[in-house]
C-alpha cells in the first residue's frame, strides 16, 4: 500500500475512533430468525451466494462482476453476514445485490425500514425491466439479475420492502448530517473513499458514517469493484467492523 494510502487509513482509523460511539442493542429475537434462513453450511437457502460467516472473508470471485470501458473486475467469492455487536452487517460487491439484505431485514424485523444511503453516487436510475409487486424469497435471486448498480431502488419501489431513502451523496448532506429518529438501515457504498468521492471532506464522510453506523438497526456495505481499489476497500471496512 502506497504512503499516501496508508495515511488516509490511519486518519480514517484516527476520525473513526473519535466519532462512532456505538448504542447499545439489547438481545433481539431477529437473530434467530436469520439463522433460519441458513443451512447447515451456513449458506442461504434463497439466495446461495449468501453466507453467514464469523469474520468478513475477501476472497475474489473467479470471474468478473462488473465491467466497463476501463476493464473487468473481479468482486467477492461470497456475499456474507456477520453478527457484529447484535447487529447484522452485510458485505457484498455490487450494490444492486442490497436487495437481499433488505428482503432478509425487512422478513427478520418484521417491519419496513427507512434507508440511509451514503454513497459516492445517488443510485436513482430508473429500471428498465417490469417492476414486481411483491419482493419475496422465491423471486429475489432472480430478480436481482435483472437489476443494475444503480436502478436497484426504483426497481423495488412499488414493493413494501422498504421505506423512506435518505440519500447521503452531496457534500451538504454529509456536513450537516443527522440519523433519522425511525428505524433504518445503513447502506454504505464504499466507494465514497474512492475518487468519485473526493467531493467530500474527509472529515465529514467518517463523522456521517459513524454516526449512521452507530444508530442503525442493520449495515449494508458494498465494495464496489471498479469505483475503488479493492484492497483499500478492505482496510476501510476492516476499521469500522474491527
Amino acid at each position: 500500500m502506497g504512503k499516501k494510502y496508508t495515511k488516509i487509513v490511519w486518519k480514517i482509523e484516527e476520525l473513526w475512533e473519535k466519532y462512532y460511539k456505538p448504542s447499545v442493542i439489547p438481545d433481539l429475537i431477529w437473530n434467530l430468525d436469520f439463522l433460519e434462513n441458513y443451512d447447515s453450511n451456513k449458506i442461504s437457502k434463497y439466495y446461495s451466494e449468501f453466507k453467514l460467516v464469523d469474520n468478513f472473508d475477501f476472497g475474489l470471485s473467479k470471474r468478473a462482476v462488473f465491467s466497463d470501458g476501463y476493464g473487468n473486475y473481479r468482486g467477492l467469492q461470497n456475499s456474507q453476514l456477520q453478527i457484529i455487536d447484535n447487529k447484522p452487517v452485510y458485505l457484498f460487491d455490487n450494490h444492486n445485490k442490497i436487495l437481499y439484505p433488505f428482503l432478509e431485514i425487512q422478513k427478520s424485523f418484521k417491519n419496513i425500514l427507512d434507508v440511509v444511503h451514503i454513497d459516492a453516487h445517488p443510485d436513482d436510475a430508473e429500471f428498465q425491466d417490469k417492476k414486481i409487486n411483491d419482493l419475496n424469497f422465491e423471486n429475489v435471486a432472480d430478480y436481482i439479475h435483472q437489476t443494475r448498480i444503480s436502478d436497484f431502488f426504483d426497481a423495488i419501489s412499488k414493493t413494501k420492502t422498504i421505506g423512506k431513502i435518505y440519500r447521503i451523496t452531496h457534500s451538504d448532506s454529509f456536513e450537516f448530517f443527522v440519523p433519522p429518529e425511525k428505524s433504518y438501515v445503513l447502506s454504505l457504498d464504499i466507494d465514497i473513499f474512492g475518487p468519485e468521492g473526493d467531493f467530500v471532506e474527509l472529515r465529514d464522510k467518517v463523522r456521517a458514517i459513524a454516526l449512521a453506523w452507530a444508530s442503525a438497526d442493520a449495515v449494508c456495505i458494498a465494495m464496489s469493484p471498479g469505483f475503488i481499489d479493492q484492497e483499500y476497500a478492505k482496510e476501510f471496512i476492516n476499521i469500522f467492523t474491527k
